[in-house]
């Protein structure tokens, strides 16, 4: 089979749907099944402790959405079970190492990563109020991560938590690696000093990483606060990603919780925040309708793992937010979706995506891809309301 003739049964369902003139409900149920592929092709993959985080947070937002963050009131039992999320929550609580860090139990945590487990805390934290004969494991489990995040990770100059654990690192990951965990804690056991610190730490990787691009300011990758030099000065599209990820889910976590009302200030810095990455990278949006792997520093591939991640924050933004998120975004979200579930493989993988480990090439397998493009149908899912 050559690489154009796999794609030819994806590309005949988009031609026939928008042929038909079918609605956005319509087109979002005949596009559900490739989702459903999308999200065995991210179960079947090899995953570290980033990806078992970032899996499973896409995981809750497909298969379990009352228990989002993006859900009406999401900190409480509704009598529901959420058995996919947790059944990703119970594999990083068991590979939990003795330091606290959730997932990594692997090959003797040497992936050096401080922030990383602390992407599956939300879902972990969520076992104490939805598997409650296991509430005592849930505990400890987030109690654990929660600590190692707040009082063994190295810390910057400026206080920010580090990325990594042997030295004080800036990653424009650790954003959403780390902070929605902490403030979803804060939520969860009605701790405002939590949400604050998960909002400051926001504000103090925006410090460290914002440039200005040529499209405007966005954040480069990765500066070593140890050296006070940078690692990856290149404005990286996953990077910008996983940071408007992040700091959505930190401004709707803070706005549900019981501190929203002496929080707006907050609220509002991050939803700034979170548009300025938007206005920023879809302004490079290629003739492809994907988003190049790097705006400056790197390759300019088109990359569906950066797109399909944004597209997502887009129409999370549009639902929640439509007086400062208009149509202007949720029009480029529709063009990037369409784009990315065009190139979903007959295996159910998203092509192309940069390669997660060597960001300066494409890849064939990413789970964080298959993640973001699950985000991405979970949002356009519920902006139409199907």
């Amino acid at each position: 089979m050559n690489s154009f003739s796999r794609f030819i049964p994806l590309a005949a369902l988009l031609l026939s749907t928008r042929a038909l003139g079918s609605s956005d409900e319509a087109n979002f149920q005949a596009w559900s099944k490739r989702g459903d592929a999308v999200r065995s092709a991210m179960q079947a993959s090899i995953r570290t402790s980033w990806e078992q985080g970032t899996a499973a947070g896409a995981i809750l937002e497909w298969n379990d959405p009352e228990y989002s963050v993006f859900a009406p009131n999401p900190f409480v039992s509704n009598g529901q079970f959420p058995l996919d999320s947790l059944q990703f929550a119970y594999s990083a609580a068991v590979r939990q190492t003795p330091d606290g860090r959730l997932s990594q139990n692997i090959n003797d945590a040497l992936d050096g990563a401080a922030l990383d487990g602390a992407s599956a805390g939300s879902v972990v934290l969520m076992g104490t109020f939805t598997d409650t004969d296991r509430a005592t494991y849930w505990e400890n489990a987030a109690d654990g991560e929660l600590n190692y995040v707040l009082n063994v990770a190295p810390r910057t100059s400026t206080g920010a938590i580090s990325a990594r654990d042997d030295s004080a690192q800036y990653w424009s990951d650790g954003v959403y690696m780390g902070f929605p965990f902490i403030a979803y804690y804060g939520a969860v056991k009605n701790n405002g000093t939590l949400l604050q610190i998960a909002y400051d730490q926001c504000r103090l990787y925006r410090d460290a990483l914002l440039i200005d691009g040529p499209t405007g300011k966005l954040w480069a990758h990765i500066y070593d606060d140890s050296t006070s030099s940078w690692i990856d000065e290149g404005i990286w599209a996953t990077g910008n990603g996983w940071a408007a990820l992040g700091m959505l889910r930190v401004a709707v976590t803070i706005q549900k919780s019981s501190f929203c009302s002496s929080m707006t200030s907050q609220v509002s810095d991050l939803l700034a925040w979170v548009k300025e990455i938007l206005d920023g990278e879809f302004a490079a949006l290629g003739s492809d309708n994907l988003l190049p792997d790097y705006l400056t520093g790197g390759p300019n591939f088109g990359d569906a793992s950066s797109s399909a991640a944004l597209a997502s924050v887009a129409y999370r933004a549009a639902k929640l937010y439509p007086d400062q998120f208009g149509s202007n975004y949720t029009d480029i979200a529709a063009n990037i979706r369409d784009a990315v579930l065009g190139g979903v493989t007959n295996l159910g993988t998203v092509s192309p995506v940069v390669n997660p480990l060597v960001w300066t090439e494409t890849g064939l397998l990413s789970t964080e891809a298959q993640a973001f493009t699950l985000m991405m149908l979970s949002a356009w899912r519920d902006w139409i309301g199907a």
